[in-house]
């Protein structure tokens, strides 16, 4: 049985490994390379079951060695993987007496790469989670497809394999969930140990009854297990959030991140795009502070090895955790500080404040500190609720830390102030109001197959940024102070939630003061942030002047929109910057 710091809550890090037969084309068919996602290479290129399961007669991963994975994975700092067991191809990475479609008995190979994982996952102490999918399979006549009236997938793609079974009218999804999906997580969640989770994926239209008699065999089987909500239908235990969708503030509920090294999940012969390993250190510790966790996803070589950028970024994540005190990231408590820090980010272990500076400073200050400051890392200085702490000589690894106990649990001001000189407003930390519906009600396909109601008012995205801001009668309200007087500049920062639509402002925000207009301007991108395959963007709305100690009420509204396509678009936060 788990104990409390081994539930999934508080792992924080876990690896996504996404592998299967599709890393033998590794996004090249019939000599093209193919622009969307490796693991998605049958639908993009409608290939019928026969020619693709002519793969599995080339499956020999020789290099594979689970033992390996799971070290360099436990060595970079995650406490947990989800591995593919079944992907949208219906093709299952383990033995599997449901059907032959498996890797012991359709591959030369002929080996159970489960059982296998699984017992290096013991021996490294990372958890086993399971990513089935749970609704799509092409190879099956009767796997899901939500039919010819449904919104199609990212670049006219069908959801479900309408190439070889173009028939819709005989398809029957109950057949294949009672005769695949339930007899397959069985077997998973009985022959492999304890599952620490279990991955659902692509629920689109499942109805309910499908979502709740997955969810009742995983909790009759291993009740420890969580589920995410990809489930369908709010059977879920913690929510997914959307492919490289971040979380933007605080969370109240458990919830993961899933993210790319590069920009594909199943291997890609022509993506080495990688992401730097100091903004996976980031991640870990952004999440964590947010109260959320990280899945970064492995798609490894046909060969069965870690491609070698992938290696590259494990041993730097290694190295680093080598310097860090046990328990700062996974196993730690959220941050308890109401606002964010432009400087990094901060976790809990009790009496203990960690801080993870992502900007090289000589000094940061950190506003609405109750407690008495006992001892920190480096020189510091603490004036009633204000800790100054002298940062120029900390020692540069791959993401700083700092660490300040306090004579007591925190206790931290709860009012939204500016930290370091920044104010800087979460649309979860605001209030909605709304006025008059000026959009029309409908139902949209949003990311990943999850389909969002749209009723024409603002609302929060499960990342904790607003999306449908573009009702002119709606607005989100702040409530700020503002112990130290200036001048601030005032700006936005919007990001695209569909990836891979370029960024586009589409608007006009405006920004009132206690009722009164202080900046507006229209969206353009001042400066294009990192934000992996959402372009991401900060406007600069305008400058204020504000007097020391100032209690305000902080909105934003949208007075004018250019077309319909705004809807692609999120609000992060809004920043109040004093100008020194």
């Amino acid at each position: 049985m788990m104990t409390p710091d081994e539930r999934f809550e508080k792992l924080r890090c876990g690896v996504f490994i996404h592998w299967g037969l599709y890393a033998i084309p590794g996004g090249i068919w019939q000599g093209k390379e193919v622009s969307y996602i490796g693991e998605w290479i049958q639908s993009h290129c409608r290939i019928p079951n026969a020619e693709y399961a002519q793969l599995a007669g080339q499956f020999n991963p020789a290099l594979f060695d689970a033992d390996k994975w799971m070290k360099m994975i436990a060595d970079a700092g995650f406490r947990y993987i989800v591995f593919t067991a079944k992907h949208h191809d219906g093709f299952a990475m383990y033995k599997s007496k449901v059907s032959p479609f498996n890797i012991v008995d359709a591959t030369p190979f002929g080996r159970d790469v489960l059982a296998e994982i699984a017992a290096a996952c013991k021996k490294y102490d990372v958890k086993l989670g399971i990513y089935y999918s749970h609704y799509l399979d092409w190879h099956e006549m009767d796997g899901g497809d939500p039919g010819p009236l449904y919104p199609k997938n990212h670049q006219g793609m069908s959801w479900g394999n309408d190439w070889d079974f173009p028939d819709f009218s005989q398809k029957d999804f109950k057949r294949y969930f009672e005769g695949k999906v339930l007899p397959q997580v069985k077997e998973l969640l009985t022959n492999y140990g304890e599952v620490v989770e279990l991955w659902c994926d692509c629920p689109l239209d499942i109805a309910p009854k499908y979502s709740e008699k997955l969810r009742d065999l995983v909790r009759e089987l291993q009740p420890q297990c969580r589920i995410n909500s990809r489930i369908g239908n709010g059977c879920g235990d913690f929510q997914s959030l959307g492919d490289n969708q971040v979380m933007r503030c605080r969370q109240t509920i458990p919830c993961e991140s899933p993210i790319t090294l590069n920009h594909t999940w199943g291997f890609k012969y022509g993506d080495e795009d990688w992401k730097p390993a100091r903004l996976i250190a980031e991640r870990m510790a952004f999440l964590a502070s947010r109260n959320a966790n990280l899945l970064v996803n492995i798609g490894p070589r046909p060969e069965g090895d870690f491609p070698e950028g992938t290696v590259k970024i494990l041993k730097e994540l290694a190295r680093w955790q080598q310097t860090l005190p046990p328990c700062v990231i996974s196993g730690s408590e959220p941050g308890v500080f109401p606002s964010g820090f432009d400087w990094g980010c901060t976790t809990t272990n009790g009496d203990t404040l960690n801080f993870f500076l992502t900007k090289k400073q000589e000094k940061i200050e950190v506003s609405g500190i109750f407690n008495r400051v006992v001892s920190a890392d480096v020189p510091f200085e603490q004036k009633d609720s204000t800790l100054t702490l002298h940062t120029a000589n900390i020692a540069q690894t791959l993401l700083p830390l700092v660490r300040v106990k306090l004579d007591g649990i925190p206790r931290i001001a709860p009012e939204l102030c500016p930290q370091n000189g920044v104010l800087a407003l979460s649309p979860a930390l605001g209030r909605i109001i709304e006025g008059e519906n000026g959009g029309k009600s409908s139902s949209t396909l949003g990311v990943d197959g999850v389909a969002h109601a749209d009723t024409g008012h603002m609302t929060l995205d499960t990342d904790g940024t607003l999306r449908n801001w573009e009702n002119p009668g709606d607005r989100i309200v702040w409530d700020a102070f503002f112990p130290q007087g200036g001048r601030y500049q005032i700006e936005v920062v919007t990001f695209m939630a569909y990836h891979a639509r370029p960024w586009y402002g589409g608007r006009d925000v405006e920004i009132l003061l206690d009722g009164r207009s202080v900046a507006q301007k229209h969206l353009t991108p001042d400066r294009m942030l990192e934000n992996g395959t959402h372009p991401s963007a900060a406007t600069v709305l305008g400058e204020i002047e504000i007097p020391a100690n100032t209690k305000a009420e902080i909105a934003l509204r949208v007075p004018h929109i250019d077309c319909a396509d705004v809807k692609m678009m999120n609000l992060v936060e809004v920043r109040f910057i004093r100008q020194i």
